[in-house]
């Protein structure tokens, strides 16, 4: 939208009403104008808020450049994407699903003539029963005056929407519908009738309801008792009304678990939040910690599965080998599968699998595939994510710290694990005596007669005229 630097004189305050609750005093050429607190449309918006977005503090009176210096540090104000529609708001930082910023500020404008010229008003309604006949307007028109709010605009087609107004407790506010990701400037429709005087076809634009039936504080059928309320599984329906069950509030107008993204948190500011290592704890509010997003209700390590990257496409994601990058997400690579918040390899422990129950994973001879996961046999146990038997090397052992494992002479038991005695090392999956047939070579020389130092593997191997038979090398 364009500015209007446009002051008509000193800064003033002026008394706008004397009756208890509507009287104001604010530095501004009208006056603003704050409403009692139930004024509220769509519903009843609940407090508190999922994540608020405070505006920066600026001068209590006169700022020439209010609306600019009001800017978070997760803005920037600069010229719209839109052709000759000025300067528009753009988010710096990824903007969670459902977070809230405002309230819209300006003069309290009572002339509906005045307010439609402006371009910058939003009418706040008057609920049922209040004292207030005419119709009121808060105009964000005078840079001076208002805030970075007012630079939003309108979208000129329904999919580039990402923010919805509301009314609460007599002011307006914006939030988040949807994710908005860094770069993407803020769109939210205005109304018909200033979408027509763009001369842009009007589309349904999306409205928060809360406390509708199905939800949490609406309504649910009395042969729902005791069950979840069709809108939200973390609700239970009593007396024919939704409430958050044990350890979830409302954020939102969902029910979040506690400790979780989006759900409160006891902790102090930046500590971690007890249900998500990638969450912290802000303001009491759990939200993701930097370098980790938002994903299917936790927050993701970016560079890992499911998470962020900066890499280009198919290029390797930094915190799982196994995943590449795919259009700025972490995707599992051909031939794994996201288990447990990683990719993993299929056919090898804890990856899928396609053979029947009980027979041996492709690449894994120690597992074995039950409902479509490899596990490792009875007797074998996964050692660094891999199935090794037990009492060989690598694999558990239960003989006594010193003793040979009973199935790798060469290896001995320690803390429970098979590893190679001194003098020996692991060669293909066996410790194999060092300067001996098929060890390491010592030196460059073996032990074994007939047996020489293969230069490439480094290993004790047979002479060219001799071949392995039963440990010792054989003349053909």
């Amino acid at each position: 939208m364009y500015d209007s630097y446009i002051y008509d004189g000193v800064c003033r305050k002026r008394k706008l009403y004397t009756k208890p609750g509507y009287c104001t005093l604010e530095c501004s050429p009208k006056g603003t104008i704050k409403w009692q607190e139930n004024q509220d449309w769509y519903g009843n918006i609940l407090e508190p808020f999922a994540l608020f977005i405070h505006d920066k503090k600026t001068s209590a009176c006169y700022d020439p450049l209010r609306a600019l210096n009001s800017l978070p540090h997760e803005f920037e104000i600069k010229q719209s994407t839109i052709p000759n529609a000025g300067l528009g708001a753009f988010a710096k930082m990824y903007i969670e699903q459902d977070t809230i910023f405002g309230p819209y500020k300006g003069i309290f404008e009572p002339d509906t003539d005045e307010a439609a010229v402006s371009g910058y008003s939003w009418k706040i309604d008057i609920r049922e029963g209040e004292d207030r006949a005419d119709i009121v307007w808060v105009d964000a028109k005078d840079v001076s005056l208002s805030n970075w709010v007012r630079y939003g605009n309108t979208p000129t087609k329904a999919e580039m929407e990402n923010v919805v107004a509301f009314q609460y407790k007599g002011e307006m506010f914006y939030q988040a519908f949807k994710p908005i990701h860094p770069g993407t400037e803020l769109f939210v429709w205005y109304g018909d009738s200033y979408g027509e005087f763009l001369g842009i076809e009007p589309f349904a634009s999306p409205s928060y309801y809360y406390a509708k039936p199905g939800y949490v504080g609406g309504s649910c059928h009395e042969d729902d008792e005791g069950q979840p309320c069709l809108h939200d599984e973390n609700t239970l329906c009593a007396d024919k009304t939704c409430f958050c069950i044990p350890g979830t509030h409302i954020r939102a107008g969902m029910c979040i678990f506690d400790e979780t993204l989006s759900g409160i948190c006891a902790g102090s500011d930046e500590g971690t939040c007890k249900h998500d290592m990638n969450a912290e704890c802000q303001r009491g509010v759990c939200v993701c910690k930097n370098n980790s997003s938002p994903a299917d209700g936790v927050c993701v390590s970016d560079e890992s599965f499911g998470g962020r990257c900066n890499g280009r496409n198919g290029q390797t994601c930094l915190l799982d080998e196994n995943a590449e990058c795919v259009r700025g997400l972490c995707r599992c690579k051909y031939g794994t599968s996201g288990i447990g918040g990683k990719c993993i390899k299929d056919e090898t422990y804890q990856g899928r699998c396609v053979a029947d129950d009980g027979e041996m994973c492709d690449e894994d001879q120690n597992a074995e595939c039950w409902d479509g996961i490899c596990v490792c046999k009875q007797n074998a146990s996964a050692i660094d994510g891999k199935c090794e038997l037990h009492e060989m090397v690598g694999g558990r052992c239960k003989v006594g710290d010193g003793k040979p494992c009973r199935l790798d002479e060469n290896a001995m038991c320690i803390d429970g694990l098979c590893i190679c005695k001194s003098g020996a090392s692991l060669i293909n999956g066996k410790c194999r005596i060092d300067g001996a047939l098929q060890g390491m070579c010592l030196q460059g020389k073996c032990t074994g007669r007939n047996a020489a130092c293969d230069l490439t593997s480094n290993t004790c191997m047979c002479k060219t005229t001799h071949f392995p038979y039963a440990g010792k090398c054989v003349k053909k």
